[in-house]
């Protein structure tokens, strides 16, 4: 693991303020109001070069100064200097991770790009994903995927911040999907069969009109599974048993009563929840778990593929 340099001391420091002041739901107890001054003039120099920070959205970052020293986002900085983020917004709690893959202090100036604006594609400004998520570079098997999506739901609509983490893969028989309850079909001995324990953690989720069932916006559906070479399963069973994804994420949002929390237009909430899916898998083939990601992309686009191994 390198050595953090002066610059990356800096970046703690920018990450544990840019934390106070953006709290939300969890602990508000830690926010203070701050007097900041957004600077247009100031420029940003790495290794000589000039540096333009921009927002997912294309829009220009400005330095802020509170209360006389100048303040960055996190992530533009981290991306310079080689530091993996993670934000677990249930304990409130930041990962840095030394990115030996990053060309940070190498002397080589990061080259630039500007983002796509107005998508729903790109990942939480605070993380860093390794893989694409696409089925020609799947998530690893572990590896947490971070996205953000605003999607359609019923007459609302929905927006959110998510991660989706592949925990555990166990092979099950037919014989004891049976003794679940499940009836099977004539086509079920065609296919393999196999235990998945994900966890999914939703952040900044707000909808937009009236309210909704807090779980149900933002429920990251199982499509099924797909092989590298393009034969796939539609389908899973993420319900009706003991420890069942769909059970975990309505008992993540249960208030003291047991009853379903309601979010209102206006609130934002956040909450996590870890639970189990049977899913079909072809025979004699790696397979990926395939979950909808963003169902307001077009079709091919709006999937990511996990690697079960």
């Amino acid at each position: 693991m390198k050595k953090m340099t002066r610059f990356s001391l800096i970046v703690v420091v920018l990450l544990v303020t840019s934390i106070i002041a953006a709290g939300t739901v969890w602990g508000y107890s830690a926010l203070r109001k701050v007097d900041a001054t957004a600077n247009d003039n100031i420029k940003i120099y790495y290794n000589g070069e000039l540096q333009a920070f921009t927002d997912t959205d294309g829009s220009k970052i400005s330095p802020v100064i509170i209360n006389g020293r100048t303040y960055l986002p996190l992530w533009a900085i981290s991306e310079l200097v080689g530091v993996d983020i993670e934000w677990d917004g249930n304990t409130q709690s930041i990962y840095l991770t030394s990115n030996a893959e990053n060309p940070a202090n190498t002397g080589t100036p990061k080259p630039q790009t500007s983002p796509t604006p107005n998508t729903n594609t790109s990942k939480p400004s605070n993380t860093t994903n390794k893989n694409k998520g696409t089925i020609d570079d799947p998530v690893k098997f572990g590896d947490t995927y971070y996205w953000s999506a605003r999607e359609e739901y019923i007459d609302n609509y929905a927006s959110a911040d998510y991660s989706f983490t592949v925990l555990d893969v166990q092979p099950v028989t037919l014989d004891y999907i049976e003794s679940l309850g499940f009836s099977l079909n004539s086509n079920a001995s065609n296919f393999d069969y196999a235990m998945v324990t994900v966890k999914v953690t939703v952040s900044n989720a707000k909808v937009e009109y009236g309210e909704e069932f807090m779980n149900l916006p933002f429920y990251r559906r199982i499509w099924g599974t797909e092989t590298p070479t393009g034969q796939y399963v539609i389908g899973g069973t993420d319900f009706g048993f003991e420890g069942s994804l769909s059970d975990k994420a309505e008992e993540a949002v249960l208030d003291s009563k047991g009853f379903i929390k309601m979010i209102k237009a206006g609130e934002v909430c956040e909450f996590s929840y870890t639970g189990k899916a049977i899913i079909p898998l072809t025979k004699n083939a790696e397979n990926y778990l395939v979950v909808e990601k963003d169902a307001s992309l077009d079709y091919e686009d709006s999937f990511l593929y996990f690697r079960l191994k």
